[in-house]
């Protein structure tokens, strides 16, 4: 019996000892990875498709939108700098998770020829190798030890010592005691870096003058051999011929583009072709409708929140229409889908309603399909500005904002997204000078009087009261009102004389 009982307290101790060791290793530890995929350990068995691939993806693809949209359930676990045989890895340990009906995997990089992020082409500063592997932690860390981990380190990392710092990341983070916040005593829910999208991350940045440099010689060409990157890319539609996975795959907008990115195309195209596979190819060419590179980019290669919003919407409609996703909104049992829907919408309409950005404003009210009603000026510099116009133009699908600027304006919408009027978005525009007849808003009847150097808009005969500011605001480049389901104006945005157009950079 003593030797028993002492046998029970080693264990004891040693299995204490080891949960404490457990708890001040996640404590310590970076929370990029546990931010980033808590949703996906939360939510796995709910999950239809899965977005594989890099930063392209990651900045271009909203799951939260995409249910809000379509009901359909995925999660984006695209990574800053991601190679294919990454997004393999990455696959593979989400399969001990969940089976997804599809798979959206983007093939830039299908051209990178190396397998070891901390050895890459060899020829990398060491910089950019710690880099590489520094962004690894954010796709691995938060993977339990597992035989699939185990495989993933072993396949990407050639460093016997770095390798380590995988396996068990205390090694790495111990040292960060002195940098912890009080974010990291916090549960991953209550953090505010928590990631409620669903692993994506939009960009706000709008990348002005794009300039359009696409490949050149070799463009008919496709890859010269099989690299590193395209034999991961087959062994993941091995693993899901094996297991009944479709797969869909894009190689998303880039304003500059290089002859191995068109030979990509090509290569994938052929792929395709061969097993019957959809592709998508967002580069620019004649049919290439969805995205618009003077509004929908955040630099060179990457997506803003605008393009994400039209790319998002586009493969919604491919997943619904050809891999048949079924629409999961009316079934009580996505409940937390429904409120990550729902706090997305909020959290977009509050910061719609406080954006002191002109361009990012026009953007938004298309991106989360609000009410709004806009008005500028006659002599207006956000009307004679080209990109303002472009924007315009996108949120009502009409040519009435260059009728203004013909006639000097002055110009009127009334955005109604409510609804109310047969469903859809309702405009209401008017360029130059005008005064219509009494029209139905969301607002309620709405008297419309636009001069040249005066604008007002007067509702249920309520002539005391001008929804456009014509005092304070008086020379305001533009007028902003923000409308909630009712008409409720629930922001009023001015951008003054200091405002700069696009011409000038950001204002």
């Amino acid at each position: 019996m003593k030797m028993l009982y002492k046998a029970l307290k080693i264990a004891a101790f040693w299995i204490l000892a080891g949960l404490f060791v457990c708890s001040v290793s996640r404590l310590v530890e970076r929370k990029d990875s546990l931010n980033k995929y808590h949703d996906f350990m939360e939510l796995s068995d709910q999950i239809d498709v899965l977005f594989l691939g890099s930063s392209h993806i990651l900045n271009g693809i909203n799951p939260v939108q995409l249910y809000s949209e379509y009901g359909i359930t995925s999660y984006n676990m695209g990574k800053s700098g991601g190679m294919l045989t990454e997004s393999y890895w990455t696959f593979m340990n989400a399969l001990d998770y969940c089976t997804p009906d599809c798979i959206v995997v983007d093939l830039w990089a299908l051209d990178r020829d190396y397998q070891y992020v901390d050895v890459m082409n060899g020829v990398e500063a060491e910089d950019a190798i710690r880099n590489s592997v520094s962004l690894l932690h954010t796709n691995m860390d938060v993977w339990p030890l597992s035989r699939t981990k185990i495989a993933a380190v072993n396949d990407l990392i050639l460093d016997r010592e770095i390798r380590k710092e995988f396996l068990w990341d205390f090694s790495l983070y111990h040292g960060r005691w002195s940098s912890l916040s009080q974010e990291d005593f916090l549960k991953t829910e209550e953090r505010e870096s928590n990631d409620y999208l669903l692993g994506a991350e939009p960009r706000r940045e709008l990348l002005l003058h794009p300039h359009l440099s696409q490949a050149g010689e070799g463009t008919a060409q496709t890859l010269p051999k099989e690299t590193v990157s395209l034999s991961y890319l087959k062994k993941i539609l091995s693993v899901c011929d094996e297991k009944g996975i479709r797969v869909v795959f894009t190689f998303m907008p880039m304003v500059t583009s290089w002859d191995t990115d068109m030979q990509a195309v090509n290569t994938g195209t052929r792929l395709a072709e061969e097993r019957g596979i959809p592709f998508f190819n967002f580069l620019p060419h004649e049919t290439q409708t969805v995205i618009d590179y003077y509004t929908d980019m955040s630099d060179e290669t990457h997506l803003n929140v605008n393009g994400m919003r039209k790319m998002t919407s586009y493969i919604g409609g491919v997943l619904r229409d050809i891999c048949m996703l079924p629409d999961h909104r009316q079934d009580a049992a996505y409940g937390v889908w429904e409120e990550r829907a729902a706090r997305w919408q909020s959290e977009e309409i509050e910061r719609l309603c406080n954006d002191a950005d002109l361009y990012a404003q026009l953007g938004a009210i298309r991106s989360i399909n609000a009410s709004a009603l806009i008005f500028l000026r006659g002599d207006s510099k956000a009307l004679h500005d080209s990109l303002t116009r472009r924007f315009i133009k996108q949120l009502t699908g009409s040519s009435v904002i260059d009728e203004a600027l013909s006639a000097n304006g002055p110009y009127l919408l009334v955005r109604d997204a409510s609804g109310k009027n047969g469903g859809g978005v309702v405009n209401y525009e008017f360029g130059g000078e005008a005064q219509p007849e009494n029209f139905d808003t969301l607002l309620g009847e709405t008297t419309y009087i636009g001069l040249s150097d005066f604008g007002a808009v007067y509702v249920d005969g309520n002539y005391e009261n001008n929804f456009l500011d014509m005092e304070e605001h008086y020379n305001a480049e533009a007028q902003i009102l923000i409308l909630g389901q009712q008409g409720e104006v629930i922001g009023s945005l001015y951008y003054d004389t200091d405002w700069k157009a696009e011409e000038d950079g950001r204002f």
